[in-house]
């Protein structure tokens, strides 16, 4: 399959901090809180601090097959038919990927904004725009990163800065209280939720990125910037709403929102949270999706994945709808599965096609 596609390096690290603040400006205060309690946003630093040794990681992949998406490493490697089974393995990982996130957002629209409305309407309508994106192509879609990408800044940002009053420092005092164990572990998770995933960027870098100069110092200035706000975030949330508090939210970042009131200049702050974080998801969402049809069409000898991007939308949509019978489920499964499912195609999957690369001296073209 040929992908006519092409994307800059300065967009391509656009769509590095919006898949990276993805679900993690919501979901992550409140999973380092239950990890690391007062640490938690020392437990962050350390998962930044963890994910760009994993960026280093990634780049020397991409360094070994430079012109060379995850299916074409795969086939390389594996051999044909090993390296189609391991690509639809792939594809499969990014499809319930796409449908775990998707469930994240009917989830917390019904939840926090619209009761009254059915998921399954909200899962049809956010994955029509998806696959109407995805159809359009990858070129289309970091073209709407890069119109939408300031807005998102400004809009966290007006959240940073009046949160800034109600901060209380006790809050995250004292220090180390529960020692390194817990800090290291909820690092370790937050970065299979923030880091591990850019896995499904493969197939976009580095055969579709134009400008690969500097890109190593480049991909992780945007990683940091990325990391830089998902820090942020979990400081003002622990330090407003207390460890507690924020431990037992789905969304504490939507509570430190909807406490905000600046003398009545500032009011319902907590749209500017759901605007900005639906946008950032909308990008993740979209990701994974083009990541699992464009894997699957390859595995497949497909001319195009267009031809099935509406079926696997609508698989998708199915998907989300089952993936999660309940909050509670979706707890359960996040803290004893997603890791492991997550580090096997995170780390294990590009490890062992670079390790068998070397070992039989497959390089990709230069």
């Amino acid at each position: 399959m040929e992908l006519n596609e092409k994307i800059t390096l300065r967009q391509f690290n656009l769509l590095i901090i919006l898949f990276t603040i993805g679900t993690s400006i919501l979901l992550s205060p409140a999973s380092l809180a239950a990890y690391a309690g007062n640490d938690a946003w020392l437990s962050a630093i350390l998962s930044v601090v963890i994910g760009l040794v994993i960026l280093v990681f990634f780049w020397s992949v991409s360094r070994q097959f430079p012109t060379s998406n995850l299916v074409d490493i795969s086939e390389q490697v594996l051999g044909k038919w090993l390296g189609k089974f391991a690509a639809l393995l792939f594809a499969c990982f990014s499809l319930i990927s796409a449908a775990t996130v998707l469930w994240v957002i009917g989830n917390f629209l019904v939840t926090q904004i619209m009761p009254e409305t059915p998921m399954m309407f909200l899962h049809f309508l956010l994955m029509g725009s998806v696959v109407y994106g995805v159809l359009l192509g990858i070129e289309v879609i970091c073209r709407t990163v890069e119109i939408f990408f300031p807005y998102i800044v400004t809009l966290l940002l007006i959240i940073y800065i009046f949160s800034v009053p109600s901060i209380k420092i006790e809050h995250i005092q004292p220090m180390l209280d529960g020692g390194f164990k817990p800090i290291l572990e909820g690092a370790i998770f937050d970065a299979s939720v923030s880091l591990l995933p850019l896995i499904a960027l493969f197939m976009v870098f580095p055969k579709l990125v134009t400008d690969k100069k500097r890109v190593l110092p480049k991909v992780m200035g945007s990683y940091l910037i990325a990391g830089t706000f998902i820090i942020a975030i979990t400081f003002i949330t622990i330090t407003v709403l207390g460890v507690e508090i924020t431990a037992n939210q789905t969304y504490p970042t939507y509570v430190v929102a909807k406490s905000l009131n600046v003398e009545g200049l500032i009011q319902r702050a907590e749209v500017v949270i759901a605007v900005s974080w639906l946008l950032t998801i909308f990008f993740k969402l979209s990701l994974y999706f083009y990541a699992s049809v464009t894997a699957l069409a390859q595995a497949l000898n497909l001319t195009t994945y267009r031809t099935i991007t509406v079926p696997m939308g609508m698989l998708t949509v199915a998907l989300s709808l089952i993936v999660y019978p309940s909050t509670t489920y979706a707890n359960e499964w996040n803290e004893s599965t997603w890791l492991w499912f997550a580090l096997t195609f995170g780390i294990v999957y590009p490890l062992l096609l670079s390790l068998i690369g070397r070992v039989r001296g497959i390089k990709g073209e230069k």
